[in-house]
């Protein structure tokens, strides 16, 4: 009897893009979901960006329906380099950067490109749904280390060194993070990048959300030259321009490295969307983004703030992180989860199911997350932000009054 491969078994999907589902099949029935589950943006793509990519193919229909180079178009290239120039003051070389499908593909064949077989990657717990798969797609073994609420999700370097053997070939983090909303300090940031130096190991810095944040400042970890050796930063256009649907997003490091993902991209999806890198070159011009970033910045602190209210007010004894960054809250629900006799898993679902309120398992991103949930709080505005907390409440009071039957 024919069967799948052992990788497509051990493979886990991802919770987001299942509550994604349930969401698109529930709204398919007409039904109002207020969605906090997921890292989409309400805010559209910018009118300029927008017409301008139009205006642009219209004038070169051929350009825009056409192959581009697998590293990119160089106008785009051109532009992450001034990008990087003006908002993080380091140089970084053309062939020191490819487009990627997201920062999706972007961490893929990152660990493509530096793993082998059997190889660990250090990878926190939480965190993001992909990474310990990319890695398990890799053919290497995620270890996961735990980072504490207690703690701010700093990552604990002494537990980090606990967990390096010699079979011990890279280190992932994410700043500001997913799902926790952690922004890395300067000094956990150099003790992380001693570890790399030390232990002569790669180091990918997941930058997806750089300039979304509230609190503190994003550490540039190019700006330091022993980094650049063997450091790989991954970015991605879907967070701060909310270009999501045009899954584009960019890798730079070094060169040996970008040239590994380069030829690994020509046999997975040969070039990216041509459309996005023409709305992306638009974007990144110094005034449009500065203008977009400044405007999307002040409309997600508000929702910020609303939804660490709402928690105040409506679950007192939830342990919520007040995030620094990114788009995500994440809270321990433990006590209500007890009272209700539930687990996150249950919450996630019959949450969405009943009350139509989407939101994520806390144990979707690791053993750590368990008994947490992450909302996300730039998909709706204050209002349907406030609501959804209230029928969260609702839910569980009525699943507390079923189990002390």
């Amino acid at each position: 009897m024919r069967k799948l491969s052992l990788l497509s078994q051990i493979v886990k999907q991802s919770a987001i893009r299942q509550m994604l589902k349930e969401v698109a099949d529930l709204r398919l029935k007409g039904i109002d979901v207020i969605q906090l589950s997921t890292g989409q943006p309400s805010l559209p793509i910018d009118e300029q960006v927008f017409e301008e990519t139009v205006a642009e193919m219209r004038k070169n229909r051929l350009l825009a329906s056409s192959y581009t180079p697998t590293k990119g178009l160089r106008s785009v290239l051109e532009a992450i380099q001034n990008d990087l120039k003006v908002f993080g003051n380091i140089d970084v070389s053309l062939d020191e950067i490819v487009i990627t499908e997201g920062a999706t593909e972007g961490l893929l064949l990152t660990d493509f490109a530096i793993l082998d077989r059997d190889d660990e990657i250090i990878i926190m717990d939480p965190s993001y749904v992909s990474y310990a798969q990319d890695a398990i797609i890799a053919g290497a073994k995620p270890i996961l280390v735990e980072q504490k609420m207690d703690e701010g999700y700093q990552p604990n370097i002494n537990r980090i060194l606990e967990h390096i053997t010699p079979k011990t070939k890279a280190i992932l983090v994410a700043t500001p993070d997913n799902p926790t909303g952690r922004v890395i300090n300067k000094e956990t940031a150099k003790a992380l990048l001693d570890i790399a130096e030390d232990h002569d190991l790669w180091f990918i810095v997941d930058e997806a959300y750089k300039h979304l944040i509230y609190e503190g400042e994003h550490y540039w970890f190019w700006r330091e030259s022993r980094a650049r050796e063997r450091t790989i930063c991954v970015n991605t256009f879907s967070k701060d321009p909310a270009m999501t649907g045009f899954r584009l997003g960019y890798v730079y490091g070094p060169k040996e490295v970008i040239a590994a993902i380069e030829k690994f991209k020509q046999y997975s999806t040969l070039s990216s969307n041509t459309p996005a890198q023409i709305a992306a070159t638009i974007y990144l011009r110094p005034e449009v983004k500065k203008r977009i970033l400044e405007y999307t910045l002040r409309i997600y602190r508000s929702r910020r703030d609303k939804i660490y209210e709402s928690f105040k007010e409506y679950l007192p004894e939830a342990n919520a992180h007040y995030p620094e960054g990114a788009m995500y809250m994440f809270a321990n629900l433990n006590e209500y989860l007890r009272k209700a006799n539930m687990n996150d898993q249950q919450l996630m679902l019959g949450l969405v199911r009943e009350k139509h309120v989407a939101i994520v398992a806390g144990s979707s991103f690791g053993e750590t997350g368990k008994n947490h949930m992450r909302f996300t709080f730039v998909g709706e505005n204050e209002e349907r932000i406030e609501k959804g907390m209230k029928l969260l409440r609702e839910f569980i009071d009525e699943k507390t009054v079923n189990a002390s039957k």
